[in-house]
């Protein structure tokens, strides 16, 4: 490719929209213009990586014998009817009817159409296991797109469905997805962690994330100091958690007979430490009373896990916190006087706070708080869940130190999802006796899209992005120094030029009469890993300049060994 043939957009500064490193390089890079809110074009340079990553995709899919189709990006609701996820993926999904008014919806995930495919083609236990996989464009309303193309509203996945006779089977099935993601993240130099994971709407009990550590991550990701424990934050665990519920007898407080050493403080602001303090939430119940209203309890220095409260039977789905209106017209006071004494509605609370003493609470009087109170002296025991957030404090569930907690961009999810979309839709095979069975299904998918910012954002300097060799838009760069200056120099940069081509290098001439400023500027900024340099100083003695983007270093090599030299570089 010559750079007068192709189309760079380069932009020198950071468009004040973009927030966060990966962001700003794709836009800087002339990777992606954005259109409108959560909306891209992609670009020549960022077609070019997008397609080195489906290429990796293809190769290792095609090793575990799955079968690329294409499915339609427009879906039938009654699908999704069917299906029953129609009102739980909520206001993400842009539906829209036909001329005929026929409803549909932009898809944003392939489970209803696969399954009811599968059940029009697969008859008998001898047609399975079978896989198969696309690559994309998916849609998803989001109500803030954010992060570039990390959280947008159009993205690119690749999704796979796998389909098998009993459990044994798809796990089988899993554990080759799960060996086949990390040998896809290890080629694109990756640094990721699996971790276990929430279903979420997808279902299924067993689901494992692939996320890639970054800074700027929306995700939060826990393992133990020796990493044998990983865990999406949303699912973590500590051992005094784990323990609690294993041994609770342990725990039991016995009623003291002690008094009350309860008493009254007002304030507006507690000087007391936060981890002395009980925070108290209310939320709203599937209970059918005349307030409908549950507690939550939680100690001050921790925080609430909206995921693990989600599984409470109680709660009403999605939660629904009440405000500081409506908790004053229920209760009388401001959230920050709430307290559990004197509610008369169920209490919740947080294993953290079972062995609290001479804790804080609001007292629901305003600017009042109760301070020294106990449990079973002053307040009855509540109801113990599981309802926080780990911390990094906390013991790793393995036993062996701490936990760590660090953000993350989710590049890959897989999912077993048994019988749950078999079972609803229907679709079902005959088994080796002539019975009919619900097929076992697995999910997989890849964010094609996000991997892009999550590679630039663990590999970036302060001039630009710096791609491994498997995804860079170009392997090799040319940079001739005033070329329009000198024949010698055009013709060596001309016979390079189509010398690497012809061994299949992918390889970019900047053939523009720019100053070599700029030359350099624009390449570090588009991150070409490897960099040629020929000037009039460095062919004097038959030599060109070779530099790597990664580290800046330049070596001097003779024209005639550059070829094996970019070969052995590049491993091919």
């Amino acid at each position: 490719m010559l750079t007068s043939q192709y189309l760079l957009s380069t932009l020198k500064d950071i468009p004040y929209d973009a927030k966060i490193i990966s962001h700003q390089l794709m836009l800087r890079s002339g990777m992606i213009r954005k259109i409108s809110s959560g909306l891209y074009i992609w670009l020549p340079t960022g077609i070019r990586v997008l397609k080195k990553i489906k290429k990796i995709i293809k190769k290792e899919m095609k090793k575990i014998n799955a079968l690329e189709i294409l499915m339609p990006i427009v879906q039938p609701e009654y699908l999704w009817k069917e299906s029953g996820r129609l009102n739980i993926y909520g206001e993400e999904l842009l539906k829209f009817s036909d001329r005929r008014n026929n409803q549909f919806i932009l898809g944003p995930t392939n489970e209803e159409v696969i399954t009811n495919f599968i059940g029009s083609k697969i008859h008998s236990y001898k047609e399975l296991p079978l896989i198969l996989y696309q690559i994309q464009t998916k849609f998803r309303d989001e109500t803030r797109p954010r992060f570039g193309i990390i959280r947008t509203r159009e993205f690119m996945m690749k999704d796979a469905y796998s389909f098998h006779i009993n459990q044994n089977c798809l796990e089988d099935t899993y554990n080759k997805f799960r060996d086949s993601y990390i040998k896809i993240f290890k080629k694109m130099k990756l640094d990721f962690c699996i971790v276990k994971a929430e279903s979420g709407s997808m279902g299924g009990n067993i689901s494992h994330e692939f996320q890639a550590f970054s800074n700027n991550g929306e995700d939060e990701i826990v393992f133990s100091d020796d990493k044998t424990y990983a865990s999406n934050i949303n699912m973590a665990e500590s051992i005094e958690t784990i323990n609690f519920f294993k041994k609770k007898d342990q725990y039991e407080i016995v009623k003291d007979k002690a008094k009350s050493k309860k008493s009254i403080i007002i304030s507006e602001k507690l000087n007391t430490p936060l981890k002395n303090q009980i925070k108290t939430f209310l939320v709203k119940t599937k209970i059918k009373n005349i307030t409908s209203i549950a507690a939550l309890l939680i100690r001050g220095d921790h925080e609430l896990n909206l995921f693990k409260i989600e599984k409470i039977d109680i709660l009403k789905k999605p939660l629904v916190f009440l405000d500081e209106k409506e908790t004053i017209a229920l209760i009388g006071v401001k959230k920050k006087f709430l307290g559990p004494y004197g509610l008369k509605i169920p209490i919740i609370a947080d294993i953290s706070t079972y062995t609290m003493k001479d804790f804080t609470i609001g007292s629901n009087i305003d600017k009042h708080f109760f301070i020294n109170v106990n449990w079973n002296i002053d307040l009855p025991i509540p109801v113990i869940k599981d309802i926080r957030k780990v911390t990094e404090d906390d013991l790793s569930p393995h036993g062996i130190g701490c936990l760590n907690i660090k953000k993350s961009i989710e590049i890959g999810h897989i999912f077993q999802l048994g019988q749950k979309y078999s079972r609803i839709m229907k679709t079902s095979f005959k088994t080796k006796d002539g019975n009919p069975r619900n097929l076992y299904m697995g999910c997989y998918g890849i964010g094609i899209t996000r991997i892009v910012a999550a590679v630039i954002e663990q590999n970036h300097d302060e001039n630009g992005i710096i791609w491994p060799n498997s995804i860079a838009p170009f392997e090799v760069v040319i940079l001739p120094i005033d070329m329009e200056k000198s024949k010698k120099i055009k013709k060596i940069a001309n016979i390079l030029y189509q010398n690497f081509k012809k061994i299949g290098i992918d390889i970019i001439l900047d053939d523009r009469y720019e100053r070599p400023g700029v030359m350099f500027n624009e390449m570090d900024l588009i991150g070409i890993p490897h960099q040629i340099i020929i000037s009039r100083r460095s062919i004097e003695n038959n030599n060109v300049e070779y530099c790597e983007r990664k580290n800046k270093k330049k070596i001097l090599i003779n024209i005639k060994d550059i070829i094996n030299f970019m070969i052995q570089r590049l491993k091919k």
